[in-house]
Order: C-alpha cells, then sequence, then structure tokens
C-alpha cells in the first residue's frame, strides 16, 4: 500500500550543500546548510588565507572585537552578514552576486574563491506576477455623481 505525501507547493526544499553569496554590495549571504553548518550564530568573523584565496567564516561571542551580526531574512532560510570592508581590503571583486559552494574545515566554513562561482542575477522580489489594479465598485463615488439642483423660491 502506498505510503502518501501531500505536497505543500509553498514549501521549498531544503538545501543540503552550504551555499555562500558575495553579493554585488560585498555583503555575505548564507543559506540554512551554511548557518547550520556553524553552529547557527548570531555573530561571525571573517578571516582569509590570501595565498588560496579563501574566506573563512566562524562562529564568535558578541564581545569579539571583529564580530560581525548574523541577521536572518524575512524568508527564514537565508541569513546576511556584513562584509563590504573585508572584500574591499583583501581587494576580493563585487559588484555581481556570486554564489560558491561552501565546506567545512576545522570548524570554519571555507569559500575558495578560485572555485567555480555562479553569478547571481537579479531578479523581481516577492510576487513576480503584477498586481492587478483594483476594481472599483459600482456604489463608488467615482462612478456614481450626484447632481444637486436648488430650486429658487418665488
Amino acid at each position: 500500500m502506498p505510503n502518501w505525501e501531500v505536497f505543500d507547493r509553498k514549501s521549498r526544499p531544503s538545501v543540503k550543500q552550504p551555499l555562500i553569496s558575495i553579493q554585488a554590495s560585498g555583503n555575505f549571504s548564507l543559506n540554512e546548510a551554511s548557518y547550520n553548518a556553524i553552529g547557527r550564530p548570531d555573530f561571525i568573523e571573517l578571516l582569509y588565507d590570501a595565498g588560496e584565496q579563501i574566506v573563512g567564516i566562524r562562529a564568535v561571542g558578541e564581545k569579539s572585537p571583529r564580530a560581525y551580526p548574523v541577521t536572518p531574512q524575512a524568508n527564514g532560510r537565508t541569513f546576511q552578514t556584513g562584509g563590504r570592508a573585508f572584500c574591499a581590503y583583501y581587494e576580493i571583486p563585487t559588484g555581481k552576486a556570486r554564489r560558491f559552494a561552501g565546506e567545512l574545515i576545522e570548524g570554519v566554513l571555507a569559500v575558495r574563491l578560485k572555485g567555480e562561482a555562479r553569478e547571481i542575477k537579479p531578479g523581481p522580489v516577492g510576487d513576480a506576477k503584477p498586481k492587478a489594479k483594483p476594481k472599483s465598485k459600482k456604489g463608488s463615488a467615482k462612478n456614481n455623481r450626484v447632481i444637486e439642483l436648488r430650486v429658487a423660491s418665488a
């Protein structure tokens, strides 16, 4: 006998591969798998290996002088942190959003910049369908004009 599962078209499958995006602005976005891999921290610090061109992301406490806060995004599956100054300092190219596969190395989420990156094309935010204009109702003031007649008394 089949073991049926009801498909919920609003839910998206969880991505198991850690993915890290460097946004056009230089900020970093982590998917849920990346965030889970480093222990779901409130704060991270950024590391860099210039010789290998590897960005490192690791969890730190709030009191760390180099801590960046991690902010969950509205969808609940993406987490964002700063990185503009980091990218500028290490001359990491920005201007186009790029996504990289991440790997955990000794507790540090590593992003190999020499590796394959996928450019992220900007798309519509939220619902891609254009919103329909509201239909006017018959009883609205816009459609019904009231003509006032005044009769002069003699």
